[in-house]
C-alpha cells in the first residue's frame, strides 16, 4: 500500500502519513500536508504511488516505447 495512516502517542494526536514506493523509498508527511503527495511523487491508484525517481524512470520508458 502506498499510504499508511497512524497516530503517534502524544497529548496532541495528529495524522502522520508514510508514503512508500515499491523501490523502498519512503517519505512521511504530518498534519495538514498528510493528504498531499510529496513533491515529484505520482499517484498510480487510490492506494499506490511511486517516488519521484521511479516516476522519472517511468516517463523515460514511456517516451522510449513511443519513439
Amino acid at each position: 500500500m502506498g499510504v499508511v495512516y497512524s497516530s503517534p502517542d502524544s497529548a496532541l494526536t495528529r495524522i502522520t502519513v508514510v508514503y512508500r514506493c515499491r523501490c523502498g523509498a519512503a517519505v512521511s508527511e504530518v498534519g495538514r500536508h498528510a493528504g498531499e503527495l510529496p513533491s515529484g511523487w505520482e499517484r498510480l491508484a487510490d492506494d499506490r504511488c511511486i517516488c519521484a525517481h521511479c516516476a522519472e524512470r517511468r516517463r523515460e520508458a514511456a517516451a522510449t516505447a513511443s519513439a
